[in-house]
């Protein structure tokens, strides 16, 4: 049953994805907790984006399609073909501007709670995890590029 409703959570994710991405380059959804090292998920550059179902699980019961978030910037590791977490996070953040419906927005303002509960800083995502939510705030608002202008 699990299993069922992960497939269908990443098909939906998915659609939000195509809604916003004209450069079409796929993914493939592995699960795989290992693989994240304690994290949602991972992306490797050859396509490949492997998931924690049980952090999945403990984020979402908490923080409702917060990993939404978190899957979109795995997918840009991808499309950007990078490894920089500040560019990943403006990327995505700029992604779900582009996306008007309700969902997307209540996803990204779980994510960002989420995120703000980080006290320590993380240099990997650019400080404490308010400054990564201010980040990726300005980007929504000024476009992917932002975090390089500043």
């Amino acid at each position: 049953m699990v299993k069922w409703l992960l497939i269908v959570y990443f098909f939906i994710i998915n659609l939000n994805i195509a809604y916003s991405i004209d450069k079409k380059i796929e993914a493939e959804l592995i699960p795989h907790c290992g693989m994240t090292k304690g994290g949602v998920a991972t992306a490797t550059p050859d396509g490949k984006i492997y998931y924690c179902a049980q952090r999945i699980a403990n984020i979402d019961w908490n923080f409702p399609g917060a990993v939404d978030f978190f899957i979109l910037h795995e997918y840009g590791h991808i499309v950007l073909q990078s490894g920089n977490e500040l560019e990943v996070d403006c990327w995505t953040a700029h992604e779900f501007s582009l996306m008007k419906d309700e969902k997307s927005k209540k996803s990204l303002k779980e994510a960002l709670k989420f995120i703000r509960g980080f006290k320590l800083p993380d240099p990997k995502y650019g400080g404490t995890g308010e400054e990564r939510a201010t980040l990726i705030e300005n980007c929504m608002e000024y476009g992917p590029d932002y975090y390089k202008n500043n």
